[in-house]
């Protein structure tokens, strides 16, 4: 740290000011706000959390993989085949080994790995004809034994086999594990290795070095078990929860050995993340199920996170230009079974059809739950009606077991993208208002506990939206127009987001981003950072949280940044206001222009006059007709001429995808002023594209009227050549009539813009709210009562804070601090090198109700100061 003491108040010697009042509590905390997602991705589950060893442990994989159903295994000695039928183990469980030799397993990924006197526990299926038939096992480092046991199968009839294996050695690369059949042929299956130490020391269980990675975070909720493996690309590839519990070919619970959601006994599954094509693929993508939702649940126990689930909606991935199940079909009826089954599986008494197979696996008593999510990135009308069938469900279950379904709330999706980029985010809040609406919901709860919100974008946008929830979009604005849009009595879900880098500019960005969620933490009800883990063998999207090998794990520099505020979560927050951080944002200036999306149109009577004083800056009444345009600039395509009076474009279609076909006019140096003309719609698909602030076709502002096939009027910005989606709180429905005149007026003051048509104000916005800054704080109230200070410093210089603490009771003269820094952006924690940037602690004397801080560069830091 720059160092650890305070020094004396004095707001000339410092960059900020920030004044914190500790007895003015503005709103409560959602107690969930800061938690995990899992998604199997990236080997996230087999091969990776899930603490099998073995791949390919029931030789099910298909054709997908390199070796079909023996990818992994190798034959080293006398002959193997794979039989599949009715001498199978079970009906989930077709295919197994008929050995009379040896066969060698290589492992997941980067392979097995082995550690003296670290046991792992070996187990198998077996049944053999021949008397006197031994199985042996040996774990394998190159060509030495590390070690080996042997059972001997003693029945024609399937049984298992239990063994311990402890290594003489340790080794991370070459590992196998090597079965041998001595005496005669037996058939295998199930042929599973675990480490003795699991998480939590569970059977069936979880890495441990990761798990504790998990638990060290302190996430207030876990949603599983997806992401797009919820949706598959058809109905065999989507993920189907009850298959991870074992149910049967009739879908009901699968009984196997007296047992229910036995391992051996569920069906294996196809990932959405594989490659669907290949015929040999090195590292395909299969779901074993060994982690399954049981384990899942477990596991939030097990980490004290609230479980959040995930479930098909009957939509396979949109993302992938996939549709739907049939709603009239049995495919979907058992899509909304599921949701009422899962409802059973974790709160259903011991003796009901799902709740038995909870008790079976050992719980007998019920698993909290309190929200299902309905889909996963789905949006627009295939997604909305299905929702409503599943809350209508819901509903009218609950109304029947109230006991049962009490206290739980569905979480509605918001699709794959930001307010500032998704136009499909504005109409998902739009269909919930038309519902609440129309069928009479007292509470917007009663729609959906949540909207689920998912984006991944750049750092710079996370620093430049810090205040994404602070815009009035979700209630907090008096503003007429958008004080009622989007749904702003819906919680929001988080759900998945991340910057686009894992070096220490993206961790910055997110805590920056993170300070906006805790001081809306009345209004962001959950959120977590996607994806949770990462390998680098084989690695399907990248950034990830937590990055891993066979034997080594390393947290990202986001990691640790998420673990400061899911460690440091306030559960109120205190009054505070930063001054002196924010860079200054340039007010609005440039030309104006004309426009039009696959349109024709013709403009007229264009005036740009100054509001100080009323002065015409320039005006156009096109009385010279032609080609020759005078002032007027066309750098897109487009046929521009003047007729009649007007400035006319007469091509319906169009090549430039920016703009769409523009006209510009006046000077770049143009600052608060009035834009007024006449626009008509001569003949297209939508209306017209009047621009303002223009400083070249990279650098705009857009009023788009009659966008969306002629739908919505909302303001666009383009920035070093990107266009936003329809900004939250200019958007308004609205339909351009062909033949008629419209009169319209932009008013631009300083970043303020008003727009009119005929004379109604249709927009009311500020450009640069969002203003980037150079630090960021929230400050809150812990559970036992301490004032918590977040300080995110993104500069690449030590910058002084002069804090100023209000409060009646008595404050510590010492602080608790913890602290991620670094020095430089592109500090990375690379796993298996010593990593760049983790957390520190410290303390701070000195404080008092004033004193100066220096937050080093690049950094976060969490100051708490108890009570008393």
């Amino acid at each position: 740290p720059a160092a650890n003491t305070v020094e004396e108040y004095n707001v000339e010697k410092a960059d900020y000011r920030l004044d914190v009042n500790a007895d003015e509590r503005i709103c409560d905390i959602s107690d969930l706000l800061f938690g995990i997602f899992f998604e199997d991705i990236n080997f996230a589950a087999d091969g990776g959390l899930y603490a099998e060893m073995v791949v390919n442990r029931s030789f099910e994989y298909t054709a997908l993989a390199a070796g079909d159903g023996m990818f992994g295994w190798t034959v080293t000695e006398g002959s193997a085949r794979l039989e599949s039928g009715e001498n199978a183990l079970n009906a989930n469980n077709p295919t197994f080994i008929v050995l009379d030799g040896s066969v060698r397993n290589r492992g997941f990924l980067d392979g097995m790995n082995i550690e003296t006197g670290k046991s792992c526990k070996a187990s198998f299926y077996a049944r053999s004809s021949d008397e006197g038939c031994r199985v042996r096992l040996r774990l394998l480092a190159g060509e030495e034994v590390a070690a080996e046991a042997s059972a001997f199968i003693d029945s024609a009839e399937w049984a298992k086999y239990e063994l311990t294996l402890t290594p003489s050695i340790t080794a991370f690369k070459n590992v196998a594990l090597e079965v041998t059949t001595d005496g005669g042929t037996a058939a295998l299956d199930m042929i599973s290795l675990f480490p003795e130490n699991t998480f939590k020391g569970r059977e069936n269980g979880l890495r441990e070095d990761l798990g504790r990675m998990l638990e060290e975070l302190q996430p207030k909720f876990l949603r599983f078990p997806g992401g797009c493996v919820i949706e598959g690309v058809d109905y065999a590839s989507a993920y189907h929860w009850k298959d991870s519990v074992a149910a049967g070919p009739d879908g009901l619970p699968l009984e196997f050995n007296g047992k229910f959601g036995d391992v051996a006994a569920r069906k294996q599954g196809t990932n959405l993340w594989t490659d669907l094509g290949a015929t040999d693929d090195p590292y395909p993508c299969f779901m074993s199920y060994g982690l399954g939702f049981y384990e899942f649940f477990q596991l939030c126990e097990d980490i004290g996170a609230s479980p959040v689930p995930v479930l098909n909606c009957g939509l396979f991935c949109q993302m992938r230009g996939r549709g739907g199940v049939d709603m009239q079909s049995d495919e979907f009826a058992e899509y909304l079974q599921d949701m009422h089954d899962l409802v059973e599986f974790a709160r259903g008494s011991a003796d009901s059809t799902w709740g038995k197979v909870r008790a079976s696996l050992g719980h007998p008593e019920p698993f909290e739950l309190q929200y299902i999510c309905i889909g996963n990135e789905n949006e627009r009308e295939d997604y909305y009606e299905r929702y409503v069938a599943f809350l209508e469900s819901f509903n009218a279950a609950k109304a029947g077991k109230p006991e049962l379904y009490d206290g739980i709330e569905l979480i509605y999706s918001a699709g794959p993208s930001d307010a500032t980029h998704g136009t499909n985010y504005i109409k998902s809040y739009e269909f919930a208002e038309q519902y609440i609406k129309e069928n009479g919901l007292n509470d917007a709860l009663e729609f959906a506990g949540a909207i689920d919100q998912h984006y991944y974008n750049d750092p710079d946008w996370f620093l430049k939206n810090a205040d994404y929830y602070d815009r009035g979009v979700y209630g907090r604005t008096t503003d007429e127009i958008t004080a009622t849009r989007y749904g702003g009595a819906i919680p929001v879900f988080l759900g998945e987001y991340a910057a686009r880098s894992n070096r220490l500019e993206a961790a910055l960005a997110e805590a920056a981003y993170m300070t906006g969620l805790e001081r809306n933490g009345d209004i962001v009800r959950m959120a977590a950072y996607a994806p949770l883990f990462g390998n680098l063998t084989a690695t399907h999207w990248s950034p990830d949280l937590i990055w891993f090998n066979n034997h080594q794990v390393t947290g990202s520099i986001s990691y640790y940044a998420q673990k400061l505020f899911m460690n440091h979560q306030g559960t109120k927050l205190l009054k505070s206001e930063l001054t002196g951080a924010s860079v200054p944002q340039e007010d609005i200036s440039g030309k104006v222009g004309v426009g039009t999306w696959y349109t024709s149109a013709a403009f007229d009577n264009v005036k740009v006059v100054r509001n100080s004083d009323g002065k015409v800056l320039d005006k156009d009444n096109f009385t010279l007709p032609g080609i020759h345009l005078g002032g007027w600039t066309t750098p897109t395509d487009g046929k521009w001429r003047v007729q009649k009076g007007q400035l006319v474009q007469t091509k319906t279609g169009m090549d430039y995808s920016n703009t769409g076909s523009v006209a510009y006019f006046g000077d770049d140096q143009w600052q608060d002023y009035t834009f007024t003309l006449n626009a008509e719609k001569l003949d297209g698909e939508e209306g017209f594209m009047i621009s303002f602030g223009v400083k070249g076709l990279e650098d705009n502002i857009i009023w788009n009227i009659g966008g969306w096939q002629n739908t919505v009027s909302c303001l666009q910005i383009i920035k070093n050549g990107e266009k936003t989606g329809q900004i939250p709180g200019t958007v308004r429905d609205f339909t351009v009539e062909t033949g008629k005149t419209y009169k319209l007026k932009i008013v631009v003051s300083g970043r303020n813009i008003k727009c009119y048509i005929d004379d109604e104000l249709f927009v009311d916005f500020t450009v640069g709210y969002n203003a980037e800054a150079e630090s960021y704080q929230v400050v809150s109230e812990g559970e036992n009562g301490d004032v918590i200070i977040k300080l995110v410093n993104v500069t690449g210089s030590d910058r002084t804070f002069a804090v100023k603490l209000d409060s009646q009771g008595a404050l510590s003269q010492t602080a608790r601090a913890f602290q991620l820094r670094g020095s430089s952006p592109n500090n990375d924690n690379i796993l298996g090198r010593e990593e760049d940037c983790k957390i520190e602690e410290f303390t701070l004397d000195g404080i008092n109700e004033a004193f100066n801080y220096t937050a080093p560069m690049y950094s976060v830091t969490v100051l708490r100061i108890s009570r008393g």
